[in-house]
């Protein structure tokens, strides 16, 4: 009898255990919640067990009944323990909610980046403190919200997975990554739709929260480089990560807000990436080619002063009229220990550029939708840039890399552990060139036969500390040497003849002016 009062005392027990726990569990899509007196399969067959229990006397049948017992209570434990795991999320940087078997997965990320930092005002001999045309209210102390996204990523059932990302940093609304994407089970192949990076540049192609800088490097933010709507397939090895293949066709900015979408780019990007011993390299090459709006055929080529607590460009192109261009962009990488290195170049070929002539034609069609903006020139300009960077690591890591572009680097000794943090230093040599003669039939150094957007070289040092994994703090400072461009315009005297080749009492050709301008600027990021 000490058995049969043992074997109903335990499975009472595993009804009183397990009746709550799998009440409390959320009913699945679509189904009603069953009533909370309902008993669950596992309960029904312990009350089986125990509507069975006879008076017995055979010691062997009563150890039978012991284990049936014991067998039901297991199994009402096992899918307690199974409806735990699924409904307990994990962490990566943020709560991460999982159901393997259905397909699902949902993790919600964000991303706030405040700055604020000083932009002084250019100075230079041969402009005798005048540059024209410059906004002097935006430069000096300023401040800002760089970045404050929220949105998230996860997985659907069928092999698919969607990323969304918004800013709320302008006050407005403005759309980040926002994409559909599968991943081709028996092929190295990722085919993705949505609102997203063409395929341009290591540093475009890199995070935001991973750059070395605080911003990307200038030619992205001269050469036009915007998410787009677009498609795109993604090649890459998925065991080695020794390669990747990039290639998509994209229409206009997703926040072009008209229903004038005729614009589109062809991006290409291919990166061969093998590790040597304990050294990373990237060698890669990009393309784009580009179509102008056909209601508004001209583009603009101009940058920040390598910061964007100002809005104001020093040098600017002013809106060209043309067709499009093409982009042809090589790149250089390498990481050995706590050393990396990163150059990269590009060279753009304005195409179909407008005579005046040509612009007038156009523009009196009365059927036709093709509109022509911006500035005639007698022929097509081309402009370069890029940039060179070294970083160093002072507290041992290694710069991390995936995929053809800069990825999150393990803290090896948090501050929260009681270690300081990663702490990395980088220097950098950035060059844009955005002058050109198109026609050499006259020696002006304006349109229609050259286009003086200035030239401006960047000389840039920064320092990182990574208290955790997904905290940083950076501090940036930065030289820039501008020559010629639209700032440069007002016609000035020249530098004594000590100072310069340009004799007092004449004046400095506008494209050969020379100024300089110090930037200094400090960020707090946090991530999840």
């Amino acid at each position: 009898m000490k058995l049969t009062f043992t074997a109903a005392l335990l499975a009472g027990t595993a009804l009183t255990f397990a009746a709550p726990a799998l009440a409390a569990q959320d009913p699945a899509p679509g189904q009603e919640a069953p009533d909370p007196t309902d008993p669950d399969a596992s309960d029904a067959a312990a009350d089986a067990a125990i509507a069975n229990v006879q008076p017995v006397d055979d010691a062997q049948a009563k150890i039978d009944l012991l284990q049936a017992q014991v067998e039901a209570l297991q199994a009402s434990i096992d899918e307690v323990k199974k409806q735990v795991v699924k409904a307990t999320p994990t962490w990566k940087g943020g709560p991460q909610f999982e159901d393997k078997d259905a397909g699902f997965s949902f993790k919600p990320k964000g991303l706030a980046q405040f700055d604020a930092g000083y932009v002084g005002y250019p100075r230079g001999e041969e402009l005798r403190g005048t540059v024209g045309g410059l906004n002097f209210a935006n430069l000096g102390f300023n401040g800002r919200a760089r970045r404050l996204t929220i949105g998230a990523d996860g997985t659907l059932p069928g092999g698919f997975r969607y990323s969304a990302e918004f800013n709320f940093a302008a006050g407005t609304v403005d759309y980040e990554d926002i994409l559909l994407a599968y991943d081709f089970q028996k092929a190295p192949v990722t085919a993705q739709v949505g609102y997203f990076y063409p395929f341009s540049s290591l540093e475009t192609m890199t995070s935001s929260k991973y750059t070395s800088m605080m911003e990307r490097a200038g030619i992205t933010d001269a050469f036009n480089y915007n998410r787009r709507l677009g498609l795109a397939f993604i090649a890459n090895d998925k065991k080695a990560d020794s390669w990747v293949f990039q290639a998509g066709l994209f229409n206009e900015p997703l926040n072009n807000n008209n229903f004038t979408h005729t614009g589109w780019q062809f991006s290409a990007r291919g990166v061969y990436s093998p590790t040597l011993g304990s050294t990373r390299l990237h060698i890669g090459a990009n393309f784009q080619h580009r179509q102008n709006t056909r209601e508004a055929q001209g583009q603009q080529y101009r940058s920040r002063p390598l910061t964007q607590i100002t809005d104001q460009r020093f040098i600017d192109t002013g809106t060209i009229a043309s067709k499009g261009d093409d982009v042809v962009g090589v790149e250089l990488a390498t990481v050995h220990k706590s050393l990396h290195f990163a150059a990269e170049a590009q060279k753009v070929w304005v195409r179909g550029t407008y005579s005046a002539a040509e612009l007038a034609a156009v523009n009196a069609q009365l059927d036709s939708n093709e509109t022509i903006v911006g500035t005639p020139y007698n022929g097509s300009p081309s402009f370069f840039g890029g940039y060179a960077e070294v970083g160093y690591y002072l507290t041992g890591e290694t710069r991390a890399y995936k995929g053809g572009s800069w990825n999150r680097t393990k803290v090896l000794h948090p501050f929260n552990e009681g270690g300081w943090g990663a702490f990395q230093v980088n220097a950098r040599l950035d060059y844009l060139n955005l002058k050109d003669r198109v026609d050499g039939a006259s020696a002006s150094v304006s349109a229609p036969f050259y286009v003086n957007g200035g030239k401006q070289l960047g000389y840039q040092a920064s320092l990182i500390w990574n208290p955790a994994d997904y905290v940083r703090f950076m501090a940036q400072y930065s030289h820039l040497e501008e020559t010629g461009g639209p700032r440069a315009s007002v016609a000035t005297l020249g530098p004594p003849p000590t100072l310069g080749i340009f004799p007092v009492g004449t004046t400095t050709p506008a494209d050969k002016r020379k100024y300089g301008v110090d930037t200094f600027g400090v960020r707090a990021q946090v991530d999840f």
